[in-house]
C-alpha cells in the first residue's frame, strides 16, 4: 500500500509536470507602444492553460515551459489595451515583444471600448492595487492630475484631509508607509496645504500599492508600501509637455541619448507671489463670499464646554520639485539608470495683531501677531543595474541616497504700551534625516510553478532634531530637546511564490535584519495564498510580520496644531512591531469587480510624544512607548469596462491605542481612527474626446482633543493663576466630512504630432465647510479659539499640451 503523502507529491508532481507542456521557454519584454518605455508589473498569461506570471522592474517576463501545440499569449497592464499574440511552439522568437496601446490615444475608426482597462487594478496577490499614473488625468484635481489623491480614492485609504497628502492606509500612519521611487525612500510626500503630492505624474508610469501583507521584498516599515517606478523617457524620440492653470505650472523634456539610451526631466513650481496677492485670492474670496478670514463669531463648546470667540485663516505656502531620469541599454542584457529627485515647500501662516469686536455685543479683544514658517527639502538619487544572467534569471543592483530636512520657527507677540511688541512664546524645531542604501535583488525563475526572489541590502541612516522654545512667562530660549542619531540596517530576505496547483498559489518569505541601535536581529516571516475556486471567483489570505526602525513623531501643542519630526529607533525607542492579519475574496467578469478583504493588525511599541504631558513637574518632554490595534473591513465594486468606468469604495474601519503613561492608562481612539468612509468615483466617455469625472467622499469625523474649561484661582499673595483643563485623550470628534469634486476636459489635436488637453476642475462643488482641526490661544480670555478649515469651492483651470 502507498502511503498517502507520497501519493500526494507525485499526483502533484504529474499535474505540475505532466505532457501538453514543452521545457522550451518563451521570454519577452512589454512595452508601451507609444513612447517604447518597458513596462514593469504588467499581467502576462497563457490563455487556457492557468500559467501566469508578471514582468520585471524592466518589463522583461518568462514562462519556463511552454504548451506543445499553437497557444496564445495576453498581456494586460492598468491604464493600457490588453494585447493578445499568437505563439506557434515549432518557432519561438528569441524574445518576444508585446507593446501595449494606453487607454487615452484616439484609436480612429477602431472601437476598443469593451477591451480598455480602468484606472486601478485589484491584483490577485492579498491587499495589492495598481494604479495607472497616466488615467489619473481623467479624474478631478485642484489643477493637475494627483497620483495620491488617486490612492485617497481606494478603500481602507483617508480622503478626509486636504491639506495632507500623506496615506492613513488601515488604520495607519503616514510614516508607516514604506514609499519608494525608483528605489530611493521619500519621507516628505505632500505640497502646498497636501493639495498635491510630491510626485509628478508625468514622471511616474507605475505605482504599486500594498495596503498589508505586503512580501518579503520589502521591510522597514509597518503599515504598507507604495512602490513608483520612474519613467525612463523615449529612446526613439522627443516629446515635450507642459501645462498651466491657477496654481502651478509643470513641463516635461523626453531625449533619445546615443540610440540606446533615453533622458527625462520633469519639473511643477506653484505661483505664490501670484495665488497670495492676485488672482488666486480675488477667485477664492469671490467664490467663497469671504476675505479669507472670517469675522469673529460666538462659539459655545467649540469642542469643549466653555465659551470663545472663533476665526479663520488661510495659510500662504509654495512649493517646486524637480525629477530627472538617464537611461542606458549597454547591450540587450544590461541596463543601467541614473534617477534624481528634488522638491521643496514653504508654508507661511503668519498673521498681523488686530483688534476684533464679537458682533451683538459690547466685547473688543485682541488677536496677537503670529510668526508661523516652515520649510521642508526633500533631496534623493539612485543609480541601479539591472543585469539578465539567462533566460531565468535577473538581477538589480541599486544605490540610492536621500535626505529630508524640516525647519519650524513660531512666535506670537503683543503690542506693548510703549508701542513695541513683547514675546509671548516661541518654538524652534530643526529637523534632518538621511538614508544611503546599497540594495541587490534577484529573481530565478524555476518553472511555471516557482519563482525565487532573495537579495538584501544595508542601509545607514542619520536623523538630527533639535527643539528650542520659551514662554510669555520665561523669555529665554530654553533647548527643550536634542537628538543626534545614527544607525545601520543590514537586511536579507528569501521568498518562493510556488503554485502546486493551477488554482491555487503559496507565497511564502522571511526577511532578517539587523539593527546596529539595539544589537538586534529582527526575523520577520511572511506568508500569502491565493486559491481560484472558479474562474474569476478566488479566496486569499495573508499573514506577516513587520518591524519598523525611523518614527516620524507627531508633537503635539494645543495652541500651535501639529508639528512633526523624524528620529530613529534604539534602546530606549524600541523599534515598532505589527502583526497583520488579511482575509478576503474577489469576484470578477468582463464588466465588474467585486473585492473584499478583512484586516487585523496588533502593534507594540508605537512612540507618542508630549510637551504637555509630563511625568514629573521638571521635565520638558516624554516620549511614550504604547500599543494599538486596528481593524476593518474594505469593499470595493467596480466597473472595469465602457463610456461609462468607475467605483464604490466603503470602509468600516477602527484603530485604538493605549500609552500607559497618557489618558491614565484607557486605550483611546488614534488620531486617524475613522469609523465609516464612503467614496464614488466615475468617468464618463461623450465622445469627440470630451471626458466628465466626478468623485464624492463622505465619512465620519476624527477625533481630537480640546480644553473643557478654564478657570481662575486667587493665591495667597491675592494674585491669580488661571488654569485650563484638558479632556480625555481624543474624547471629542469634528463633525462629518463631505466633498463632491468635478471636472471636465477636451482633447484636442493630432495624436501624431501634437494635442491640448484643456479643462474645468471643480474641488467642493457645493462648498461644503470641512472643519480640519481647532487651535487656542490659551493666553485670552475667554480662550480664542481658531477653527481651521479645509479648502473650500475651488474652481481651476487647466491646459496641457504635448508636442512631438
Amino acid at each position: 500500500m502507498i502511503p498517502f503523502r507520497p501519493l500526494f507529491r507525485i499526483l502533484l508532481c504529474l499535474v505540475a509536470f505532466g505532457p501538453g507542456l514543452l521545457a522550451q521557454p518563451l521570454q519577452g519584454v512589454i512595452k508601451d507602444a507609444k513612447s517604447g518605455e518597458r513596462l514593469p508589473n504588467a499581467i502576462i498569461v497563457i490563455k487556457g492553460t492557468g500559467y501566469g506570471t508578471k514582468s520585471n522592474v524592466e518589463g522583461f517576463f518568462e514562462f519556463p515551459s511552454i504548451p506543445d501545440t499553437p497557444f496564445a499569449v495576453q498581456a494586460r497592464f492598468v491604464g493600457y489595451v490588453p494585447e493578445e499574440i499568437r505563439v506557434d511552439p515549432r518557432s519561438i522568437p528569441p524574445s518576444l515583444t508585446i507593446a501595449l496601446t494606453p487607454q487615452d490615444i484616439p484609436l480612429g475608426e477602431v472601437t476598443v471600448v469593451a477591451e480598455k482597462t480602468s484606472l486601478l487594478q485589484a491584483q490577485e496577490e492579498p491587499s495589492l492595487t495598481t494604479v495607472s499614473p497616466r488615467m489619473s488625468y481623467t479624474l478631478p484635481s485642484i489643477g493637475q492630475p494627483d497620483i495620491f489623491r488617486s490612492l485617497q480614492l481606494l478603500p481602507g485609504v483617508v480622503a478626509t484631509n486636504d491639506r495632507e497628502s500623506g496615506l492613513y492606509i488601515r488604520g495607519g500612519t503616514p510614516d508607516q508607509n514604506l514609499v519608494l521611487l525608483d528605489g530611493m525612500t521619500v519621507y516628505q510626500v505632500d505640497h502646498f496645504f497636501g493639495f498635491f503630492s510630491a510626485f509628478n505624474p508625468d514622471a511616474i508610469k507605475d505605482v504599486q500599492l500594498y495596503k498589508g501583507g505586503y512580501p518579503a521584498v520589502y521591510g522597514g516599515r509597518l503599515s504598507s508600501v507604495v512602490d513608483l517606478t520612474g519613467k525612463s523617457g523615449d529612446p526613439d524620440g522627443y516629446h515635450v509637455n507642459a501645462g498651466l492653470n491657477l496654481l502651478s505650472g509643470n513641463a516635461l523634456v523626453e531625449l533619445p541619448v546615443f540610440q540606446k539610451g533615453s533622458f527625462l526631466v520633469a519639473a511643477r513650481r506653484s505661483f505664490a507671489d501670484i495665488i497670495t496677492s492676485g488672482a488666486y485670492t480675488s477667485l477664492y474670496n469671490f467664490l467663497t463670499n469671504s476675505s479669507g478670514a472670517s469675522s469673529p463669531q460666538p462659539v459655545f463648546g467649540g469642542g469643549g464646554r466653555f465659551g470663545g470667540v472663533s476665526t479663520q485663516q488661510t495659510p500662504v505656502a509654495t512649493f517646486y520639485d524637480i525629477d530627472a531620469k538617464l537611461t542606458y541599454n549597454f547591450t540587450p542584457a544590461d541596463i543601467v539608470s541614473a534617477s534624481f529627485y528634488a522638491g521643496r515647500d514653504d508654508l507661511n501662516k503668519s498673521q498681523q495683531a488686530s483688534t476684533n469686536a464679537v458682533q451683538n455685543t459690547g466685547f473688543q479683544f485682541t488677536t496677537p501677531a503670529t510668526t508661523d514658517e516652515t520649510q521642508q527639502d526633500n533631496i534623493g538619487a539612485s543609480l541601479k543595474w539591472f543585469h539578465q544572467w539567462g533566460p531565468a534569471l535577473f538581477s538589480n543592483l541599486l544605490v540610492s541616497a536621500t535626505r529630508y530636512s524640516s525647519a519650524y520657527n513660531y512666535m506670537m507677540s503683543r503690542a506693548t504700551p510703549a508701542g513695541g511688541a513683547q514675546s509671548q512664546g516661541s518654538t524652534d524645531e530643526n529637523n534632518d534625516t538621511y538614508d544611503r542604501t546599497v540594495r541587490l535583488d534577484n529573481q530565478w525563475i524555476l518553472s511555471n510553478e516557482h519563482e525565487i526572489d532573495l537579495g538584501g541590502q544595508v542601509s545607514g541612516s542619520k536623523a538630527d532634531y533639535a527643539l528650542n522654545s520659551s514662554t510669555a512667562f520665561n523669555e529665554a530660549i530654553s533647548r527643550v530637546l536634542t537628538i543626534d542619531q545614527h544607525a545601520t540596517q543590514s537586511a536579507v530576505y528569501l521568498q518562493d511564490k510556488w503554485r502546486p496547483l493551477s488554482p491555487f498559489e503559496i507565497t511564502a518569505g522571511v526577511r532578517g535584519t539587523a539593527y546596529s541601535l539595539t544589537g538586534q536581529f529582527f526575523a520577520e516571516p511572511r506568508f500569502s495564498t491565493r486559491f481560484e475556486v472558479t474562474s474569476g471567483f478566488s479566496l486569499k489570505g495573508a499573514v506577516g510580520l513587520y518591524h519598523q526602525f525611523v518614527n516620524e513623531i507627531v508633537n503635539e501643542d494645543l495652541t500651535q496644531g501639529v508639528r512633526n519630526f523624524w528620529i530613529l529607533s534604539d534602546k530606549t525607542l524600541i523599534p515598532g512591531s505589527a502583526d497583520h492579519y488579511i482575509l478576503g475574496t474577489t469576484l470578477e467578469n468582463d464588466e465588474y469587480l467585486l473585492d473584499i478583504e478583512g484586516y487585523y493588525k496588533r502593534l507594540d511599541h508605537l512612540v507618542e510624544f508630549s510637551q504637555r504631558l509630563l511625568r514629573t513637574p521638571t521635565d520638558l518632554y516624554t516620549f511614550y512607548d504604547g500599543s494599538g490595534r486596528t481593524r476593518g473591513v474594505e469593499v470595493l465594486l467596480q466597473k472595469k469596462h465602457g463610456a461609462l468606468q468607475g467605483w464604490l469604495s466603503y470602509t468600516l474601519g477602527k484603530a485604538e491605542v493605549t500609552f500607559p503613561g497618557m489618558n491614565g492608562g484607557a486605550t483611546f481612539p488614534a488620531d486617524q481612527d475613522q469609523t465609516h468612509e464612503l467614496k464614488l468615483v466615475g468617468t464618463l466617455d461623450l465622445g469627440a474626446n470630451w471626458n466628465v469625472a466626478a468623485t464624492f467622499v463622505y465619512a465620519t469625523g476624527r477625533p481630537y482633543t480640546s480644553p473643557v474649561s478654564q478657570y481662575a484661582i486667587t493665591l495667597l499673595d491675592s494674585s491669580q493663576s488661571v488654569y485650563t483643563h484638558i479632556s480625555g485623550m481624543n474624547a471629542y470628534r469634528l463633525p462629518s466630512y463631505q466633498r463632491l469634486d468635478l471636472t471636465v476636459s477636451k482633447r484636442f489635436g493630432d495624436e501624431r504630432s501634437s494635442n491640448w488637453i484643456v479643462g474645468l476642475s471643480a474641488f467642493n462643488m457645493y462648498n461644503h465647510t470641512n472643519i480640519d482641526y481647532y487651535q487656542y490661544d490659551l493666553s485670552t480670555t475667554p480662550i480664542h479659539i481658531t477653527q481651521v478649515t479645509e479648502l473650500g469651492f475651488t474652481p481651476t483651470v487647466f491646459v496641457q499640451v504635448e508636442f512631438k
